[in-house]
């Protein structure tokens, strides 16, 4: 029930131009616009909540909010499941999904990934004078980079390559 909720508040959010960006945002931002279609959800209409929700659920099976971006997992493109070893059982590897098919951040996203670009940026001049050892600081200017990247997504007004 909280999933379906959620899921309803990342479509009332695109549905009033909210910005997404992730790989999986085209794929999900497509099916919001058919569901808009079919719902005839356009300024001044109001669909029943109930129909909205109806044609939402399909989306909680695969949705996994996270806090930093959403992922719609499917196997078949999940970076976290390509890339994880068998120990008996598969086991996902964490910190994969700022670049995975299947992440998708939207404003609920940005307060949080804010804050992490925010600490990244602190920790790079917390050095003050005492240089870091160089693979840290390259990881901690990659870290800030890519999080500014995944903000410029969701601020930006063109679409995303395919």
């Amino acid at each position: 029930m909280a999933q379906l909720d959620y899921l309803e508040d990342l479509y009332r959010d695109w549905n009033d131009g909210g910005r997404s960006g992730g790989g999986a945002a085209r794929r999900v931002d497509a099916e919001f616009d058919r569901i808009r279609r079919e719902l005839g959800d356009l300024p001044g209409v109001v669909a029943r909540p109930s129909r909205l929700r109806t044609m939402l659920a399909h989306l909680t099976k695969t949705l996994h909010p996270g806090i930093l971006g959403d992922c719609f997992y499917q196997r078949e493109t999940a970076l976290c499941a390509q890339r994880a070893s068998t120990l008996g059982r598969p086991l996902p590897l964490l910190d994969m999904c700022s670049t995975c098919p299947n992440a998708r951040r939207s404003a609920v996203h940005l307060p949080r990934l804010t804050t992490a670009r925010d600490q990244a940026r602190g920790a790079l001049q917390l050095a003050d004078g005492k240089p870091l050892p160089p693979l840290q600081q390259a990881a901690l200017a990659n870290h800030l980079a890519q999080l500014e990247h995944l903000i410029t997504q969701i601020h930006s007004t063109e679409p995303e390559p395919a």
